[in-house]
């Protein structure tokens, strides 16, 4: 599931009763998050242009920080995030970025990339099963 099929999965623009539930605050959070798994899939790609002084090793650890914390911001702000399935995508996450080999010529990200479609679908799941 893609981050803007993620915040799109719920319009909250069309049924009163969603709008009570997704407060302003949950409704950013989960925007937040989805923006930083964006930057995390964008550090990823291997034609997205790195800033000077940077490697795409500290793209991608800054990115993967940012999509920490905002996980970390939906499990405290929210119990219904506090399940397993939530916790194991955000694991194999970390696991799978810090299996990365940097230094190769091409960096094989494809594993990654699967870790961040199985957290954005388990988020996505939760926030829906809550509604």
């Amino acid at each position: 599931m893609s981050s803007s099929s993620l915040c799109s999965s719920v319009d909250v623009g069309n049924d009163p009763d969603i709008e009570e539930i997704l407060t302003d605050d949950l409704v950013a959070d989960i925007e937040r998050f989805a923006d930083y798994i964006n930057r995390l899939r964008s550090a990823l790609d291997s034609t997205t242009h790195v800033p000077d002084g940077e490697t795409m090793c500290v793209s991608v650890h800054a990115a993967l920080s940012m999509v920490s914390q905002s996980v970390r911001d939906l499990l405290v702000r929210y119990p219904i995030f506090k399940t397993s399935h939530v916790l194991m995508p955000v694991s194999q996450l970390v696991h799978s970025v810090k299996e990365i080999n940097f230094d190769s010529a091409s960096v094989d990200a494809s594993k990654t990339l699967s870790c961040i479609e199985k957290l954005e679908s388990a988020v996505g799941n939760t926030l829906r099963q809550s509604l």
